[in-house]
């Protein structure tokens, strides 16, 4: 408010003065900073004419309403402009701005609003340049221009820094998915150029309860050198687990324990081709083989006693070699003979077919011993008849015991 001491109105011939006095040391109810206070301007008219002097109104009240804003503004902040740069404040310090800064912006109860529109609006602004920065209002995100497009622009403490290492505990991310539901979750492929470790297990495909788990596909081993590729997969048709090599089957697993190289099996051991042992091969059971079986070492079948291949039939051929029972000495008179029992080994299923080898031992001393022939007959599967007849013109008198052999199934 203008004094009576100062306001005053003065009609001369020189024009019109009106009078207010500018009071630069006036404080501030509330503040600590000198603001300007409207006292005292003149206005010399002497050198205007009645159109500057309108203009002159006009700058007039343009002036006070910077003054009247100038002083309300400085009851909250301070905006001190330098060469250096511009300092807004409200929280009192150094009229100087930082060096590196161009603007400094102090406050200790306060914020910045930037401005805040919608995407629409966003969209809507022209030639943006890089570095152009807005509050997203549809997607409540900062947004900064990058000089082609726009980008969002993420601030928040989630993730930590411990020297030169980030790490992030708040929850799960996602790359390339907006709802990641694992700790990191991609939607893509990865790419390493070093290791990859874990200390858990591995699942593909689904949730791992092994160290590596591959659900509903196939494990594959490529070598480029050879350019060959071999799978491991499960055909659920057949019920099986196969291993190939360059899509061409190899070996069969059945479930239930059947192992098949080169078809399928519906035996325990089925192979389609030969098979080649450098030493033991042992069968409990049976043993079927459709091709050749070479065995360079012994073949033992059912506890060591041999087998034969049979020609004639699809069974087995059992061969077995023994001795004529120990008889009484032979008294036998020129051309005569002698009947008696001969027990076959166990094991035939039908009567054997019988071969008298040469003589196991002998025991006498009358006639030629050479004379004295055993003759097989009567078999069953389990005993035959023998008959030893003297060939010679003279009596003998001799204990022989003679070499067998029973061939059958």
């Amino acid at each position: 408010m203008l004094t009576s001491k100062s306001k005053h109105l003065i009609n001369n011939k020189s024009g019109l003065i009106l009078g207010l006095f500018l009071n630069h040391n006036r404080k501030v109810k509330n503040s600590t900073e000198n603001v300007p206070d409207l006292r005292f301007l003149f206005f010399d008219s002497f050198n205007f004419g009645k159109t500057n002097i309108t203009a002159m109104k006009k700058t007039f009240i343009s002036f006070i309403i910077s003054l009247l804003f100038a002083q309300a503004f400085a009851q909250n902040a301070k905006v001190i402009d330098s060469p250096t740069g511009t300092v807004i404040s409200n929280a009192g310090g150094t009229d100087i701005p930082y060096s590196a800064s161009i603007l400094d912006i102090r406050s200790s109860n306060k914020g910045v609003l930037l401005p805040r529109m919608s995407t629409v609006s966003r969209d809507a602004i022209g030639s943006p340049q890089a570095g152009l920065l807005l509050f997203n209002s549809t997607t409540n995100q900062f947004n900064y221009h990058d000089g082609a497009a726009w980008q969002q622009a993420f601030f928040g403490n989630q993730w930590s820094v411990n020297g030169a290492k980030y790490y992030y505990n708040g929850g799960n991310v996602g790359i390339g998915v907006s709802d990641p539901l694992h700790k990191l979750h991609v939607n893509g492929n990865l790419h390493s150029t070093g290791f990859i470790t874990t200390d858990g297990f591995v699942g593909i495909g689904g949730s791992p309860i092994y160290k590596l788990n591959v659900f509903d596909g196939s494990l594959a081993i490529t070598n480029t050198a050879d350019s060959k590729t071999w799978t491991i997969n499960y055909n659920s048709t057949n019920n099986y687990l196969n291993l190939n090599e360059n899509g061409i089957a190899r070996m069969y697993f059945q479930n239930g324990g059947y192992v098949g190289i080169g078809l399928n099996p519906v035996y325990p051991l089925d192979v389609n081709g030969t098979i080649h042992s450098g030493g033991n091969l042992r069968a409990d059971g049976s043993a079927y083989i459709n091709g050749t079986a070479e065995i360079d070492g012994a073949a033992y079948v059912n506890g060591g006693k041999g087998v034969a291949y049979n020609v004639s039939s699809s069974t087995n051929i059992k061969i077995a070699n023994f001795v004529t029972p120990e008889p009484a000495p032979f008294v036998l008179p020129a051309h005569g003979s002698v009947i008696f029992d001969i027990d076959l080994p166990a094991g035939f299923t039908n009567a054997p077919n019988v071969v008298v080898g040469g003589q196991h031992s002998t025991l006498g001393d009358a006639g030629e011993l050479y004379r004295i022939i055993l003759v097989v007959y009567n078999c069953t599967n389990t005993t035959c008849k023998g008959k030893a007849i003297n060939t010679d013109n003279a009596a003998v008198d001799y204990w022989v015991r003679w070499r067998l052999t029973a061939i059958g199934n």
